[in-house]
Protein backbone atom coordinates (compact mmCIF):
# COMPACT_ATOMS: atom_id res chain seq x y z
CA UNK A 1 0.00 0.00 0.00
CA UNK A 2 1.39 3.34 -1.23
CA UNK A 3 0.46 6.55 1.33
CA UNK A 4 -1.63 7.90 -1.81
CA UNK A 5 -4.02 5.33 -1.63
CA UNK A 6 -4.88 6.86 1.87
CA UNK A 7 -6.34 9.86 0.09
CA UNK A 8 -9.93 9.84 0.73
CA UNK A 9 -13.12 9.81 2.55
CA UNK A 10 -14.14 8.76 5.25
CA UNK A 11 -17.26 8.19 7.74
CA UNK A 12 -15.29 9.16 11.15
CA UNK A 13 -16.78 7.57 14.16
CA UNK A 14 -15.06 8.31 17.35
CA UNK A 15 -16.02 6.25 20.60
CA UNK A 16 -15.67 7.35 24.37
CA UNK A 17 -13.28 5.58 26.10
CA UNK A 18 -15.28 3.39 29.11
CA UNK A 19 -14.37 0.60 30.74
CA UNK A 20 -17.93 -0.56 32.72
CA UNK A 21 -20.49 -1.92 29.91
CA UNK A 22 -23.18 0.78 29.15
CA UNK A 23 -26.26 -1.10 28.13
CA UNK A 24 -27.13 1.49 25.82
CA UNK A 25 -23.77 1.47 22.48
CA UNK A 26 -25.44 5.31 21.86
CA UNK A 27 -23.62 6.30 25.25
CA UNK A 28 -20.64 5.66 23.71
CA UNK A 29 -20.60 8.11 21.08
CA UNK A 30 -18.22 11.08 20.84
CA UNK A 31 -18.79 11.80 17.16
CA UNK A 32 -20.17 10.84 13.64
CA UNK A 33 -18.31 13.04 10.66
CA UNK A 34 -16.78 13.11 7.59
CA UNK A 35 -13.54 12.99 6.97
CA UNK A 36 -11.69 14.42 4.13
CA UNK A 37 -7.85 13.66 3.53
CA UNK A 38 -5.28 14.42 0.58
CA UNK A 39 -1.91 12.70 1.26
CA UNK A 40 0.72 14.02 -1.01
CA UNK A 41 4.48 11.92 -2.35
CA UNK A 42 6.26 12.84 0.83
CA UNK A 43 3.39 11.78 2.84
CA UNK A 44 2.11 14.93 4.53
CA UNK A 45 -1.49 14.95 5.36
CA UNK A 46 -4.06 18.03 4.87
CA UNK A 47 -7.65 17.70 4.85
CA UNK A 48 -10.37 18.86 6.82
CA UNK A 49 -13.17 17.17 9.52
CA UNK A 50 -16.43 18.24 8.67
CA UNK A 51 -19.40 19.13 11.27
CA UNK A 52 -21.60 21.06 8.87
CA UNK A 53 -21.09 22.12 5.53
CA UNK A 54 -19.77 25.61 7.27
CA UNK A 55 -18.03 24.36 10.04
CA UNK A 56 -14.77 21.83 9.99
CA UNK A 57 -11.57 21.50 11.35
CA UNK A 58 -8.38 21.54 9.41
CA UNK A 59 -6.22 18.61 9.58
CA UNK A 60 -2.68 18.58 8.96
CA UNK A 61 -0.26 15.58 9.59
CA UNK A 62 1.87 12.64 8.07
CA UNK A 63 2.02 9.37 6.93
CA UNK A 64 4.63 6.56 7.67
CA UNK A 65 5.17 3.15 7.89
CA UNK A 66 3.87 0.47 4.85
CA UNK A 67 3.05 -2.04 6.82
CA UNK A 68 0.92 -1.05 9.26
CA UNK A 69 0.64 2.31 7.22
CA UNK A 70 -0.09 5.04 10.24
CA UNK A 71 -1.14 8.52 10.49
CA UNK A 72 -0.60 11.34 13.28
CA UNK A 73 -3.02 13.87 12.92
CA UNK A 74 -3.96 17.21 14.21
CA UNK A 75 -6.98 18.96 13.88
CA UNK A 76 -8.03 22.64 14.85
CA UNK A 77 -11.26 24.60 14.77
CA UNK A 78 -11.31 27.39 12.02
CA UNK A 79 -10.82 30.38 13.32
CA UNK A 80 -13.38 33.02 13.35
CA UNK A 81 -15.97 29.72 13.71
CA UNK A 82 -17.94 28.53 16.88
CA UNK A 83 -15.43 25.66 17.13
CA UNK A 84 -12.11 28.07 16.63
CA UNK A 85 -11.09 26.80 20.07
CA UNK A 86 -11.05 23.02 19.19
CA UNK A 87 -7.34 20.82 19.11
CA UNK A 88 -7.58 17.40 19.00
CA UNK A 89 -4.71 15.06 17.93
CA UNK A 90 -4.82 11.61 16.37
CA UNK A 91 -3.12 8.36 16.20
CA UNK A 92 -4.76 5.98 13.79
CA UNK A 93 -3.14 3.01 10.90
CA UNK A 94 -4.86 1.23 8.23
CA UNK A 95 -6.14 -1.66 9.33
CA UNK A 96 -5.68 -5.27 7.53
CA UNK A 97 -7.99 -5.61 4.50
CA UNK A 98 -9.15 -9.38 4.20
CA UNK A 99 -9.14 -10.94 1.13
CA UNK A 100 -12.16 -12.32 1.32
CA UNK A 101 -13.66 -9.67 3.29
CA UNK A 102 -17.36 -8.36 1.62
CA UNK A 103 -18.07 -4.87 0.98
CA UNK A 104 -15.30 -4.15 2.75
CA UNK A 105 -13.77 -0.75 2.97
CA UNK A 106 -10.18 0.80 3.74
CA UNK A 107 -10.61 1.70 7.20
CA UNK A 108 -8.49 3.80 9.88
CA UNK A 109 -8.37 3.23 13.46
CA UNK A 110 -6.95 4.63 16.18
CA UNK A 111 -6.99 7.47 19.38
CA UNK A 112 -8.15 10.71 19.51
CA UNK A 113 -6.78 13.17 22.14
CA UNK A 114 -9.23 16.50 22.87
CA UNK A 115 -5.43 18.17 23.50
CA UNK A 116 -6.72 21.46 24.54
CA UNK A 117 -9.95 22.91 26.29
CA UNK A 118 -12.94 23.92 24.59
CA UNK A 119 -15.74 25.84 25.35
CA UNK A 120 -16.76 27.41 28.94
CA UNK A 121 -19.26 27.26 31.22
CA UNK A 122 -21.37 24.79 31.50
CA UNK A 123 -19.98 23.35 27.98
CA UNK A 124 -16.63 23.61 29.04
CA UNK A 125 -14.55 20.47 27.47
CA UNK A 126 -11.38 19.52 29.04
CA UNK A 127 -8.35 18.94 27.69
CA UNK A 128 -7.35 14.84 28.69
CA UNK A 129 -10.35 13.52 26.98
CA UNK A 130 -9.81 10.64 24.73
CA UNK A 131 -11.75 8.20 22.52
CA UNK A 132 -11.29 5.46 19.80
CA UNK A 133 -12.09 5.99 16.16
CA UNK A 134 -12.42 3.46 13.64
CA UNK A 135 -13.37 5.44 10.74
Amino acid sequence: MTAAEVTGTYTYRSFLNRQEMVGDFNKLKFAELELRLEVGADGHISGELVFTDSLSMDMVGQVSGDSPVTLTLTGKGRPGTSIADFHYEYDCRVLRHWENGINQRMTLAGAVLRAADHGSGASLARAGQTASSPR
